[in-house]
């Protein structure tokens, strides 16, 4: 049998366990609120605190040579949150919930892909006030560059299934490898282009930023909300193949572990 035999055989499976996929996601966006009076719509309200935060200290005390530097900020800043936390807190997708691999009957990979849809669904929210208050400040969005941005989301959810199907299994055998993984996410904040951009940078860390794959993502937002323009070839292209690459490492390496997930854990 194939492999693209084999890739379509998971996706019927995991279609016919999509409403154990419904109810994680739903957990996640609501479990977290359940006894709450606003319950669901905590997941506005504290992003919208973070971007008004950023827009009053920002705009007002620092980053004034970068114009709306609140924005340029807020747009990479949740692109990166939304990748680093599947790539840090995804590895624990599997070994937090130890019960329900070793009580229940269903594919391994639901707990990752549930993960990152709820943390995408997160993203996109933040966006969405981040849109809304760059309209209300009179902000400009190109109408012409916004229609990539489903291609760079895309991508970017496809990059991050990836990793967190990567983490999360190899962390059930080693523990320490998801220490590690933390440890590099805390490095990733620093050569991704969030607080600063990438024309003032120079000598060797102006060549180490572009070996971080998140720069690509992030840049890739800033030219179609920030900047305005359509990404080029070469970001999308960049994109495109990370997100391969990496879903296919990702499935190969969980398809490989999973079988001694509920032993090890």
């Amino acid at each position: 049998m194939s492999f693209w035999n084999i890739l379509k055989g998971k996706f019927n499976e995991l279609y016919a366990y999509r409403y154990l996929y419904q109810s994680l996601v739903k957990r996640s966006l609501y479990g977290k609120y359940k006894n709450s009076v606003l319950g669901f719509l905590w997941n506005f309200i504290t992003p919208a605190v973070s971007i008004l935060l950023f827009f009053v200290v920002f705009e007002n005390f620092m980053g004034r040579e970068i114009p709306n530097y609140w924005a340029y900020l807020c747009i990479g800043m949740f692109p990166f949150t939304f990748m680093n936390t599947n790539l840090a807190g995804g590895a624990s997708s599997i070994t937090s919930n130890s019960s329900m691999v070793k009580k229940m009957h269903f594919p391994r990979e639901i707990l990752p892909l549930s993960q990152v849809t709820y943390t995408f669904v997160i993203f996109l929210i933040a966006y969405a006030i981040v849109i809304v208050l760059m309209i209300l400040v009179g902000m400009p969005l190109n109408p012409q560059s916004l229609l990539a941005f489903p291609i760079v989301a895309a991508t970017m959810f496809l990059f991050s299934l990836g990793t967190i199907l990567l983490t999360s299994a190899i962390s059930v055998y080693s523990r320490d490898f998801e220490y590690l993984v933390t440890a590099l996410s805390r490095i990733l904040f620093w050569i991704t282009p969030i607080i600063y951009t990438t024309d003032i940078l120079a000598g060797i860390l102006s060549r180490i930023i572009w070996i971080n794959p998140l720069t690509y993502y992030v840049e890739g937002m800033h030219d179609i909300f920030y900047l305005g323009i359509i990404p080029d070839m070469g970001i999308i292209l960049a994109c495109t193949i990370l997100a391969i690459v990496m879903f296919l490492v990702g499935v190969i390496v969980f398809a490989r572990l999973k079988d001694g997930f509920a032993e090890r854990i």
